[in-house]
Protein backbone atom coordinates (compact mmCIF):
# COMPACT_ATOMS: atom_id res chain seq x y z
CA UNK A 1 0.00 0.00 0.00
CA UNK A 2 3.03 2.30 -0.02
CA UNK A 3 2.06 3.61 -3.45
CA UNK A 4 -1.13 5.22 -2.13
CA UNK A 5 -0.80 8.97 -1.79
CA UNK A 6 -2.62 11.01 0.84
CA UNK A 7 -2.04 14.37 -0.81
CA UNK A 8 -5.70 15.01 -1.74
CA UNK A 9 -6.63 17.06 1.31
CA UNK A 10 -8.48 20.33 1.88
CA UNK A 11 -6.21 23.28 1.27
CA UNK A 12 -6.32 24.74 4.78
CA UNK A 13 -8.98 23.93 7.36
CA UNK A 14 -8.61 27.43 8.76
CA UNK A 15 -9.97 28.79 5.46
CA UNK A 16 -13.17 26.78 5.85
CA UNK A 17 -16.45 28.01 7.45
CA UNK A 18 -16.56 27.97 11.28
CA UNK A 19 -18.67 24.81 11.52
CA UNK A 20 -16.21 22.92 9.31
CA UNK A 21 -13.21 24.15 11.32
CA UNK A 22 -14.99 23.10 14.51
CA UNK A 23 -15.69 19.63 13.09
CA UNK A 24 -12.01 18.99 12.32
CA UNK A 25 -10.88 20.44 15.63
CA UNK A 26 -13.28 18.24 17.61
CA UNK A 27 -12.28 15.20 15.57
CA UNK A 28 -8.65 15.63 16.55
CA UNK A 29 -9.15 16.67 20.17
CA UNK A 30 -11.87 14.18 21.14
CA UNK A 31 -10.78 11.11 19.22
CA UNK A 32 -7.15 11.76 20.02
CA UNK A 33 -7.73 10.62 23.62
CA UNK A 34 -10.87 8.52 23.04
CA UNK A 35 -9.19 6.15 20.56
CA UNK A 36 -7.91 3.82 23.29
CA UNK A 37 -11.45 3.32 24.65
CA UNK A 38 -13.34 3.26 21.35
CA UNK A 39 -13.42 -0.52 20.86
CA UNK A 40 -14.68 -1.12 24.40
CA UNK A 41 -17.48 1.43 23.97
CA UNK A 42 -18.55 0.07 20.57
CA UNK A 43 -18.22 -3.62 21.49
CA UNK A 44 -22.02 -4.14 21.39
CA UNK A 45 -21.90 -3.33 17.66
CA UNK A 46 -19.93 -6.45 16.69
CA UNK A 47 -23.01 -8.25 15.40
CA UNK A 48 -24.03 -5.13 13.48
CA UNK A 49 -20.66 -5.13 11.67
CA UNK A 50 -21.42 -8.60 10.28
CA UNK A 51 -24.92 -7.51 9.32
CA UNK A 52 -23.46 -4.63 7.30
CA UNK A 53 -21.18 -7.01 5.42
CA UNK A 54 -24.10 -9.29 4.56
CA UNK A 55 -26.27 -6.40 3.32
CA UNK A 56 -23.42 -4.96 1.26
CA UNK A 57 -23.18 -8.27 -0.59
CA UNK A 58 -19.55 -7.78 -1.56
CA UNK A 59 -18.64 -10.31 -4.26
CA UNK A 60 -15.65 -12.60 -3.89
CA UNK A 61 -12.49 -10.77 -4.88
CA UNK A 62 -14.06 -7.37 -4.20
CA UNK A 63 -12.13 -4.23 -3.33
CA UNK A 64 -13.63 -2.48 -0.32
CA UNK A 65 -13.06 1.00 1.10
CA UNK A 66 -14.12 1.75 4.68
CA UNK A 67 -14.37 5.54 5.12
CA UNK A 68 -13.83 7.10 8.55
CA UNK A 69 -12.72 3.65 9.66
CA UNK A 70 -11.79 4.66 13.21
CA UNK A 71 -10.14 1.68 14.87
CA UNK A 72 -10.91 -0.51 11.86
CA UNK A 73 -13.70 -2.73 13.19
CA UNK A 74 -15.90 -2.48 10.09
CA UNK A 75 -12.94 -2.78 7.73
CA UNK A 76 -11.84 -6.00 9.45
CA UNK A 77 -15.40 -7.36 9.29
CA UNK A 78 -15.14 -7.22 5.48
CA UNK A 79 -11.80 -9.06 5.42
CA UNK A 80 -13.05 -12.66 5.14
CA UNK A 81 -15.08 -12.09 1.98
CA UNK A 82 -12.92 -9.74 -0.05
CA UNK A 83 -9.60 -9.47 -1.89
CA UNK A 84 -8.65 -6.01 -0.61
CA UNK A 85 -9.88 -3.77 2.20
CA UNK A 86 -8.58 -0.26 2.85
CA UNK A 87 -9.69 1.74 5.87
CA UNK A 88 -9.14 5.49 5.83
CA UNK A 89 -9.37 7.99 8.65
CA UNK A 90 -8.13 11.51 9.32
CA UNK A 91 -7.29 10.78 12.95
CA UNK A 92 -3.82 9.34 13.63
CA UNK A 93 -4.69 8.05 17.10
CA UNK A 94 -7.59 5.97 15.77
CA UNK A 95 -5.44 4.59 12.96
CA UNK A 96 -2.70 3.67 15.42
CA UNK A 97 -5.16 1.42 17.24
CA UNK A 98 -6.37 -0.09 13.96
CA UNK A 99 -2.84 -0.86 12.80
CA UNK A 100 -2.00 -2.71 16.01
CA UNK A 101 -4.79 -5.22 15.46
CA UNK A 102 -4.03 -8.62 13.90
CA UNK A 103 -5.11 -8.51 10.27
CA UNK A 104 -4.54 -10.35 6.98
CA UNK A 105 -2.17 -8.91 4.40
CA UNK A 106 -4.98 -7.65 2.18
CA UNK A 107 -6.24 -5.23 4.86
CA UNK A 108 -4.48 -1.87 5.27
CA UNK A 109 -5.11 1.48 6.92
CA UNK A 110 -4.33 4.86 5.34
CA UNK A 111 -4.51 8.39 6.70
CA UNK A 112 -6.78 10.42 4.46
CA UNK A 113 -9.52 13.04 4.66
CA UNK A 114 -12.82 11.56 3.50
CA UNK A 115 -13.65 14.77 1.61
CA UNK A 116 -10.53 14.27 -0.56
CA UNK A 117 -9.97 10.54 -0.97
CA UNK A 118 -6.55 9.67 -2.46
CA UNK A 119 -7.88 7.11 -4.95
CA UNK A 120 -8.79 7.18 -8.64
CA UNK A 121 -12.39 7.13 -9.83
CA UNK A 122 -14.03 3.71 -9.85
CA UNK A 123 -11.33 2.07 -7.71
CA UNK A 124 -13.64 0.11 -5.35
CA UNK A 125 -16.49 -2.37 -5.62
CA UNK A 126 -17.91 -1.45 -2.21
CA UNK A 127 -17.52 1.79 -0.24
CA UNK A 128 -18.83 2.02 3.32
CA UNK A 129 -19.04 4.62 6.09
CA UNK A 130 -20.23 3.76 9.61
CA UNK A 131 -21.33 6.16 12.38
CA UNK A 132 -19.48 9.15 10.97
CA UNK A 133 -21.86 11.19 8.81
CA UNK A 134 -23.94 12.29 11.81
CA UNK A 135 -20.90 14.13 13.21
CA UNK A 136 -20.34 16.17 10.06
CA UNK A 137 -21.72 19.55 9.04
CA UNK A 138 -24.02 19.12 6.03
CA UNK A 139 -21.45 20.58 3.62
CA UNK A 140 -18.80 18.07 4.75
CA UNK A 141 -21.31 15.21 4.68
CA UNK A 142 -22.24 16.04 1.09
CA UNK A 143 -18.58 16.09 0.00
CA UNK A 144 -17.89 12.77 1.70
CA UNK A 145 -20.79 11.00 -0.03
CA UNK A 146 -19.74 12.52 -3.36
CA UNK A 147 -16.21 11.24 -2.86
CA UNK A 148 -17.50 7.81 -1.92
CA UNK A 149 -19.52 7.74 -5.14
CA UNK A 150 -16.54 8.95 -7.18
CA UNK A 151 -14.20 6.17 -6.05
CA UNK A 152 -16.85 3.44 -6.44
CA UNK A 153 -17.10 1.65 -9.80
CA UNK A 154 -20.22 1.77 -11.97
CA UNK A 155 -22.81 -0.60 -10.48
CA UNK A 156 -20.72 -0.79 -7.33
CA UNK A 157 -22.20 -0.53 -3.83
CA UNK A 158 -22.24 2.36 -1.35
CA UNK A 159 -23.26 1.69 2.26
CA UNK A 160 -24.06 4.19 5.02
CA UNK A 161 -24.53 2.96 8.59
CA UNK A 162 -25.63 5.50 11.14
CA UNK A 163 -28.16 6.65 13.71
CA UNK A 164 -31.88 6.64 12.97
CA UNK A 165 -35.06 7.35 14.90
CA UNK A 166 -37.58 4.59 15.75
CA UNK A 167 -40.97 4.82 14.06
CA UNK A 168 -42.76 5.01 17.40
CA UNK A 169 -43.08 8.68 18.42
CA UNK A 170 -42.40 8.11 22.10
CA UNK A 171 -39.39 5.89 21.40
CA UNK A 172 -38.17 8.43 18.87
CA UNK A 173 -38.37 11.27 21.39
CA UNK A 174 -36.60 9.24 24.08
CA UNK A 175 -33.86 8.11 21.69
CA UNK A 176 -33.27 11.63 20.41
CA UNK A 177 -33.02 13.04 23.94
CA UNK A 178 -30.63 10.29 25.05
CA UNK A 179 -28.28 10.44 22.05
CA UNK A 180 -28.13 14.23 22.16
CA UNK A 181 -26.48 13.97 25.57
CA UNK A 182 -23.27 12.93 23.82
CA UNK A 183 -23.90 13.78 20.14
CA UNK A 184 -24.56 17.48 20.41
CA UNK A 185 -23.53 19.17 17.18
CA UNK A 186 -25.14 17.77 14.03
CA UNK A 187 -27.00 14.65 15.18
CA UNK A 188 -30.46 16.24 15.44
CA UNK A 189 -30.29 17.60 11.90
CA UNK A 190 -28.77 14.40 10.54
CA UNK A 191 -31.44 11.96 11.78
CA UNK A 192 -34.11 14.07 10.08
CA UNK A 193 -32.18 14.64 6.86
CA UNK A 194 -33.12 12.99 3.56
CA UNK A 195 -30.33 10.46 3.00
CA UNK A 196 -32.00 8.81 -0.01
CA UNK A 197 -32.13 12.23 -1.69
CA UNK A 198 -28.43 12.72 -0.94
CA UNK A 199 -27.73 9.35 -2.56
CA UNK A 200 -29.81 10.15 -5.63
CA UNK A 201 -28.13 13.52 -6.01
CA UNK A 202 -24.76 11.87 -6.60
CA UNK A 203 -25.98 9.06 -8.84
CA UNK A 204 -26.65 6.34 -6.25
CA UNK A 205 -29.88 4.35 -6.51
CA UNK A 206 -31.14 3.13 -3.13
CA UNK A 207 -31.37 -0.67 -3.05
CA UNK A 208 -32.21 -1.21 0.63
CA UNK A 209 -33.12 0.94 3.62
CA UNK A 210 -32.74 -1.42 6.56
CA UNK A 211 -33.48 -0.55 10.19
CA UNK A 212 -31.95 -2.49 13.05
CA UNK A 213 -31.30 -2.29 16.80
CA UNK A 214 -34.93 -1.43 17.55
CA UNK A 215 -34.99 1.15 14.78
CA UNK A 216 -32.11 3.16 16.22
CA UNK A 217 -29.67 2.32 13.43
CA UNK A 218 -30.14 2.65 9.69
CA UNK A 219 -28.22 0.76 7.00
CA UNK A 220 -28.73 2.44 3.65
CA UNK A 221 -27.42 0.46 0.66
CA UNK A 222 -27.24 1.87 -2.84
CA UNK A 223 -25.84 1.10 -6.29
CA UNK A 224 -23.83 3.61 -8.28
CA UNK A 225 -25.77 4.07 -11.51
CA UNK A 226 -24.10 7.13 -13.08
Amino acid sequence: MAAISTERRPDVHEAQPPDVRQYYAINQSVYGWFARYYDAVTRPLRRLRREVVALAGAPGGARVLDVATGTGAQALAFADRTAEVIGVDVNDAMLAVARRKPRPDHVSFVRADATHLPFPAGRFDVTCVSFALHEMPPSVRDRVVREMARVTRHQGTIVVVDYALPANRLASALTSRLVRLYERDHYAEFVRSDLPALFEGVGIAVRADHRTLLGNVRILVGDKVT
